[in-house]
């Protein structure tokens, strides 16, 4: 009672009080405007045909989309994010800024929905160092990105890339930072190279020393559910990567790889290792049930649901303003 009395006879503390308060309800009002989104249930890839997004391999560029000469590329890009648990997406080829977030706990419902409006100003969003902002859990769900950032200097995320796949979302790699890379097939204009890391016609590079000296993909070609990998140079070992990560077959000192992809194999992803640790990973082939291939929509906003949670806020507000009032005017009337 001695503090409050004390807020009312102080006019600093007033004024202080009303600030917080004007924070707290404007954070509190951003997180309660959040749609509840509804989320498909957990379902590999699967499907009797094989989704090979690499097309011929005649033009290769090398573009780090977290480097500050990436405008000289006609390329731009921000990191967008300002929560407190770390979670930040990268968007590249952005219209306009966000600015709105979530400062403390997210949930998976926050998460989607910041990626459905960055997608509205965005050309494509990637989750930027997953590991560090996003839940494993979280990663089984979570729908409407295509590319994920899953290799920098302080971070891989090379697992949660993988836990996406095996739950049937299909996502493309990019690397940033130092001794870190994204290759790009194809042509060397803004659309081309974001069109490339879109359709997952692209690959990450790890590499010491030059870039100039990284060995190249040549060829990746499926027939009759035959895999096979072409690189430049004899590579130290070839990885076939599967279901929950795990490595279905490895070959080794050869520059052309093979691998017979099982009816069990919902996705197959390769990585490239050479002697001097240079490596390769290229995008996953995924199994879909048609001839013509299309992503899933997984994730949804169930109206109904949100439109009864606004509705109970509102109800909710109402009545603390109105206990308020009578509170107030009760107060006046005893003093008087």
């Amino acid at each position: 009672m001695r503090f409050l009395d004390r807020i009312k006879n102080n006019r600093l503390y007033r004024f202080l009080t009303c600030l917080i308060g004007f924070i707290a309800l404007i954070i509190l009002v951003l997180y309660l405007a959040v749609p509840s989104y509804s989320f498909a249930d957990i379902e590999p890839f699967n499907g009797d045909f094989i989704y090979n997004p690499y097309s011929k391999i005649d033009r290769i560029n090398y573009v780090d989309f977290r480097s500050d000469n990436l405008d000289n590329q006609g390329i731009n890009s921000y990191e967008y994010g300002f929560a407190m648990t770390g979670t930040r997406y990268l968007c590249l080829g952005y219209e306009s800024k966000r600015f709105i977030d979530y400062p403390f706990l997210q949930s998976i419902h926050y998460k989607q929905y910041n990626i459905d409006q960055l997608n509205k100003k965005t050309r494509l969003v990637a989750l930027a160092h997953p590991s560090k902002g996003f839940r494993k859990g979280q990663m089984t769900r979570l729908d409407h990105y295509r590319v994920m950032e899953a290799l920098s200097p302080d971070n891989n995320s090379l697992y949660f890339w993988d836990i996406a796949l095996s739950n049937g979302h299909r996502v493309n790699i990019i690397a940033t930072g130092n001794k870190y890379t994204t290759a790009c097939i194809g042509g060397s204009d803004t659309e081309s190279i974001l069109n490339s890391v879109e359709t997952g016609n692209s690959y990450a590079i790890s590499y010491n020393g030059s870039l100039a000296q990284v060995p190249q993909l040549v060829d990746v070609t499926v027939k009759y559910d035959n895999l096979f990998v072409t690189v430049s140079e004899m590579a130290r070992e070839m990885r076939f990567i599967g279901q929950n990560a795990e490595v279905k077959s490895s070959v080794n000192n050869v520059s052309k790889g093979f691998y017979p992809i099982q009816k069990d194999d919902t996705y197959i992803r390769v990585e490239v290792e050479f002697a001097n640790g240079n490596t390769l990973y290229l995008n996953p082939l995924v199994r879909h049930k048609y001839n013509y291939f299309f992503d899933l929509d997984k994730a949804h906003i169930m109206k109904g649901r949100t439109y009864l949670m606004w509705a109970v806020y509102i109800i909710v507000a109402v009545f603390l303003v109105r206990m308020f009032i009578i509170k107030k005017n009760e107060d006046s009337g005893e003093q008087n």
